[in-house]
């Protein structure tokens, strides 16, 4: 499909769509952020965007298009995810020691 024959109209509707979500996707991470600010989930929440964003995609490009690029998109992002995560989990197991650690100092301080 050449972009001459994909009718303007599907792109403006597509982006100004997108666009809509983007705002409401906005808030919501916006929200999570304020009420969990150690949330640890910022890859999935690209993840979901991008979802979004490509489907919206499909609807201009085509599907086998836009799967293509949704196979790069996870050839790439499938790595930092997994080590979005991995990063998280240490950082939780570093936090917990440190807490054990100053609750066993607050003992024998108490002692």
């Amino acid at each position: 499909m050449d972009a001459i024959s994909i009718p303007v109209e599907r792109i403006i509707a597509v982006c100004v769509s997108l666009a809509a979500f983007g705002i409401a996707y906005n808030a919501m991470v916006e929200y999570l952020e304020r009420e969990v600010p150690e949330h640890g989930y910022t890859s999935f929440l690209v993840v979901g965007g991008v979802m979004v964003t490509l489907i919206g995609a499909a609807f201009i490009v085509g599907l086998i298009p836009a799967l293509l690029v949704s196979l790069c998109f996870i050839a790439s992002g499938l790595p930092m995810i997994i080590g979005s995560v991995w990063r998280w989990l240490r950082q939780r197991r570093i936090d917990r020691s440190l807490s054990i650690r100053e609750m066993i100092e607050a003992l024998d301080d108490d002692a």
